[in-house]
């Protein structure tokens, strides 16, 4: 009984590393595979802006706002207004013009830097929020109100916006 047990070993240790060797090409095709799918997350992350022809009255109106050789993109926002997407103007920020397809302006927001900001604004952001990263601020200008500032801010994987005036008040 002994010698048949010593014969038979042989056989189960070669299926044991069949076994073994089934195992780590399955696990390493299921890390390829998931590879790829990240890869392919994270390169269609960003949504794709199509391109439209806005109205006459919409494109009188942003000529009438925006003189001089700007060429805006356009699109539609979700609320079926138009938005003219403008990569630097002559201050060399990027803005998105938002107007209704009435031609009636609604709102401009410009992509900032902190150095852009009054004064006042910048030294409450540095005394408010001391531990977190600027990752971008907007100006956002409607008709009727004060022009604000939307402020992007992390640290580490928490992220966070707030609003602030030229005067530092803060609002979250």
């Amino acid at each position: 009984m002994v010698s048949e047990t010593l014969c038979l070993a042989p056989h189960f240790i070669n299926q044991k590393i069949i076994s073994m060797k089934k195992t780590v090409v399955i696990m390493l095709m299921a890390f390829l595979c998931a590879s790829v799918t990240m890869a392919q997350k994270k390169a269609t992350k960003k949504p794709i802006v199509e391109k439209v022809t806005p109205p006459d009255v919409v494109f009188n109106s942003f000529k009438e706002k925006f003189t001089g050789e700007v060429v805006p993109v356009w699109s539609k926002t979700n609320s079926t207004n138009f938005m003219a997407h403008i990569d630097g103007s002559s201050a060399g920020n990027k803005q998105y013009i938002e107007f209704s397809p009435e031609g009636k302006w609604l709102s401009t927001a410009t992509v900032m830097t902190i150095e852009q900001l009054s004064e006042a604004a910048q030294n409450k952001l540095k005394e408010s929020y001391a531990e977190m990263r600027v990752a971008g601020i907007k100006k956002i200008e409607r008709e009727g109100i004060s022009a604000f500032y939307k402020v992007k801010l992390v640290k580490d994987k928490e992220s966070k916006s707030i609003y602030i005036n030229n005067a530092g008040f803060i609002s979250e």
